[in-house]
């Protein structure tokens, strides 16, 4: 900022021109010479290092992960699945009688099929079951001693009201996808609050290093005043006591000074710990220095705020959401509508078997379906009193409703938002104008007051007021101007749509 005071030549009581002001000097910033090379950043290169490092943004990012594992899982409801197994007998039994002589029975037998819900809520299973019997029999009758038995079975069990069709199958899939949405929301949104807070954070910086130098010109001031005061003490225009309101002047500006420093300090600190996360263990030693421009046009904003409401009500990743959070509850609460009807089933099952001394014989049976065998019927539950199923869906119609409502209040609160960040704008902005012209007034009433005073009508005190007032001035104008930088950010922020930029790489840090 071009903040250099140009005061009147000062001439002593001899008639000596003075020497040239000392604070029309570029003041430098204590911290830019300290430790290694400042990393020169302007505010898209503090965003974009922010956004990619930030170590609660490196958390918050594994969220939608979790999310897209839930709709993962709830999908896999639907995957088929084989089955099997395998079983080995061996059986003797004594002789009873004539009708129950002794024998040996050895079996090896075993079952595979296949088995899947369907999104209309069916369970069909498909099963094929071999087995091969060897016997022994002690008897006059004719015992056959080796037997092939193969059978097949189709079976579809289909829930025709409650669990049944997509709204019971696919509730759980389409609540995880709604969840998943909504998480990547609350993340996106995660990121603005974040983006918000390195905006925040980068102009404070930008105000404390400008802060500094206002303070250090007005330390320059007051010191150019007490040199001044010293000469004509000298030349015995003053007396000695004079000095003292010139030195306590310059011990409180120095003070100010000392505390300017370390609030530099204490903002690096906060910008700091929002860009990196100390992969390298050098997250306190990176010198920063902003370099964007503080200076520029603070213009009003023109825009309509209803057509700004419009756009951040389609672009607000908290208000996209609480609508996931609607569209999971009205899922949730189709599912409980449905289970409260009765449980309705339609059964069909349909299956083909053979029986023959060899393996190749059954297999030819049981592909020509020789002996198909098949049923169709209904099973029928009615809950006495349902007050389980009943009591879910009331619960659900009303977190239906709370979630309606909420979006309802937020999508308030983001129209009123907007108001106010247009407001602000044009606040900042007549403030700007105000406060640049109040110090342009106070540095004339300084100039004018120790011109005043080097010709015998003012006072060191009217001096040092003017200084003062200088500096008010001064200040004000440094936190309009922060203010409305801030604000500027902030109306994008309302509309969910700030943004590191595109084709913006972060810069390379000094070596």
């Amino acid at each position: 900022m071009g903040l250099a005071v140009s005061l009147p030549s000062q001439e002593s009581a001899r008639g000596q021109p003075a020497k040239p002001a000392p604070q029309d000097a570029p003041v430098r910033i204590p911290t830019d010479d300290e430790g290694s090379e400042a990393l020169e950043l302007t505010l898209l290169d503090a965003m974009r290092i922010g956004r990619m490092q930030n170590l609660g943004l490196r958390a918050d990012e594994l969220g939608p992960l979790q999310a897209s594992e839930g709709l993962r899982i709830a999908d896999a409801f639907f995957e088929p699945e084989l089955f099997g197994t395998v079983n080995s007998n061996r059986v003797e039994r004594a002789s009873a009688n004539a009708f129950q002589p002794s024998s040996v029975r050895e079996t090896v037998d075993g079952s595979v099929g296949l088995r899947q819900r369907i999104p209309t809520g069916a369970l069909y299973e498909l099963t094929f079951t071999p087995l091969r019997l060897k016997q022994s029999v002690q008897s006059t009758f004719q015992f056959p001693t080796s037997q092939w038995t193969m059978d097949f079975t189709a079976r579809l069990t289909q829930p025709l009201l409650r669990g049944a069709w997509a709204d019971a199958a696919l509730a759980d899939t389409r609540a995880a996808a709604a969840d998943l949405e909504g998480s990547r929301s609350r993340f996106e949104r995660t990121v603005q609050d974040t983006l918000i807070e390195i905006v925040s954070a980068y102009w404070e910086l930008v105000f404390a290093r400008e802060d500094y130098r206002v303070k250090a010109q007005s330390l320059a001031l007051a010191s150019e005043q007490l040199r001044i005061t010293n000469e004509r003490i000298r030349v015995r225009e003053l007396a000695e006591r004079d000095r003292v309101f010139d030195e306590a002047d310059v011990a409180r500006r120095r003070e100010e000074l000392i505390r300017a420093d370390n609030e530099i300090r204490r903002r690096e600190d906060e910008l700091r710990q929002l860009l990196f996360d100390d992969s390298d263990g050098l997250i306190w030693e990176r010198g920063l220095r902003p370099v964007s421009p503080f200076e520029g046009e603070f213009a009003m904003p023109e825009d309509d705020w209803r057509e700004v409401s419009r756009v951040a009500l389609e672009r607000r990743p908290d208000l996209a959401a609480l609508r996931a959070a609607v569209e999971n509850a009205e899922v949730r609460f189709r599912e409980a509508e449905r289970n409260v009807l009765p449980q309705l089933d339609l059964v069909a099952s349909y299956g083909t078997d053979s029986i023959q001394e060899n393996s190749r014989d059954a297999w030819r049976d049981l592909t020509n379906l020789e002996y198909p065998d098949w049923g169709l019927g209904l099973q029928l539950s009615i809950p006495i009193g349902n007050n389980v199923a009943r009591g879910t869906r009331d619960r659900a119609m009303l977190a239906l409703e709370q979630s309606r409502r909420r979006l309802y209040a937020a999508e308030l609160d983001v129209s009123r938002e907007v108001r106010a960040a247009l407001r602000n704008l044009v606040t900042l902005a007549e403030s700007v104008r105000a406060s640049r012209e109040s110090v342009r007034l106070s540095e004339t009433q300084l100039d004018t007051e120790r011109e005043r005073l080097r010709v015998g009508r003012g006072t060191i005190f009217e001096v040092q007021q003017r200084n003062q007032e200088l500096l008010e001035a001064r200040q004000r104008l440094l936190r309009n101007q922060l203010d409305y930088r801030i604000s500027e950010s902030r109306l994008e922020y309302v509309q969910g749509d700030l943004a590191v930029g595109p084709g913006v790489a972060a810069p390379e840090e000094p070596r």
